[in-house]
């Protein structure tokens, strides 16, 4: 039988079996596996995966990212936009609704000074007072 004395080395390197009990195995990592906190495995999975989903959610939103399916509706957005910016361009040159409609009570006669005379207003003007200073003379 042998002996070992000191200085002298046991285990596999030495060509000697170890006494020593082998280190047990860690258990398998399962679904049920405690992480931390009392949280199962997946628990800490499910959690990760929303905040992922909702960073996703947040970003799309912020960035408005939208994914076309097909090639009409691509067109269709265009054309929708288009639309959009020729309508909004027009509705620029439209002039203010009190321009267009006459206000109740207000006098006809009167004349706003930002508004351009035309040949026909002119025309009626002369017309009235050159009757005006007929009805002098007489």
């Amino acid at each position: 039988m042998d002996v070992v004395t000191a200085g002298e080395e046991t285990g596999p390197s030495s060509g000697r079996p170890s006494t020593a009990p082998p280190k047990p195995k860690p258990p398998p990592l399962t679904k049920e596996t405690v992480v931390f906190w009392d949280m199962r495995l997946w628990h800490v999975v499910g959690i990760f995966s929303l905040f992922v989903l909702s960073i996703i959610i947040t970003l799309c939103c912020v960035f408005n990212c939208r994914v076309p399916r097909t090639r009409k509706e691509i067109e269709a957005r265009y054309l929708q936009r288009k639309a959009a910016k020729m309508y909004t361009d027009k509705l620029e040159t439209v002039p203010p609704l009190n321009e267009l409609t006459e206000i109740p009570g207000e006098d006809k006669k009167k004349k706003k000074k930002d508004s351009v005379d035309t040949v026909a207003i002119k025309v009626e003007e002369d017309e009235k007072n050159e009757a005006k200073k007929k009805k002098g003379e007489k």
